[in-house]
């Protein structure tokens, strides 16, 4: 793995996955939930956090961005243009407390790499992670991730679906680390602002990087 892949996403990944440890050396209180007396609805927590401790966390992200293949951009031999990559995450975890999630988290990234009168090809990066999301204040917040991916490529048939076919090509780790920001902010549903990068390292010292901006919804 270069680098300077390595490097730039384990700066993103180290605060979010070391906020457990923060928060056990922390001296704890004990935590009151406020009422109102017109709705019966919590209040936000001490600091203006939202009260999601104890609730399932459920959401997905898009984003737009570009790959890397060691040092050199993952570029389209043939085609007119400069592709961009997609991205798309899933996760689903639960609140430890109102400013600590654990998840498990799918991400794929893909980019085509060569295209014809008849389809295309694309580079396909997929990976299953477990992931810590720590809000550093009630909207900002950073996530770190381990775990493992999947290379591979995936060809579509604009003509005939029959012949859309995918093949994996290696397996290896995965490392990931992103910051977001919380545009709509709600205790039970939020609309982020969000950047990743992620690094898959593969077997004979290959990596391939991502990195993209996009946007994420949230169920609490």
């Amino acid at each position: 793995m270069k680098p300077s892949h390595l490097i730039l996403a384990a700066t993103l990944a180290a605060p979010a996955l070391l906020a457990p440890a923060l928060a056990i050396a922390q001296p704890s209180a004990p935590q009151q939930r406020a009422y109102t007396p017109t709705t019966g609805q919590p209040n936000p927590m001490p600091g203006g956090f939202h009260d999601r401790q104890g609730r399932l966390m459920i959401g997905f992200s898009l984003g737009l961005g570009g790959m890397k293949s060691g040092d050199d951009d993952v570029q389209c031999g043939n085609c007119d243009y400069d592709p961009i990559s997609g991205e798309f995450d899933f996760h689903i975890g639960g609140m430890l407390s109102p400013r600590f999630a654990l998840m498990f988290e799918a991400q794929g990234n893909a980019q085509t790499i060569e295209e014809n009168t008849y389809g295309a090809t694309s580079l396909v990066q997929a990976t299953g992670m477990i992931a810590a999301q720590y809000w550093l204040s009630t909207q900002l917040w950073i996530k770190g991730g381990i775990g493992g991916a999947s290379l591979g490529y995936s060809y579509s048939d604009d003509y005939d679906p029959n012949q859309d076919a995918s093949k994996e090509i290696a397996q290896g780790g995965a490392i990931m680390g992103a910051v977001g920001y919380e545009l709509l902010s709600a205790r039970t549903f939020s609309i982020d602002a969000q950047a990743r990068m992620i690094v898959g390292s593969y077997k004979g010292g290959q990596d391939v990087s991502s990195g993209s901006l996009g946007i994420g919804f949230n169920w609490y």
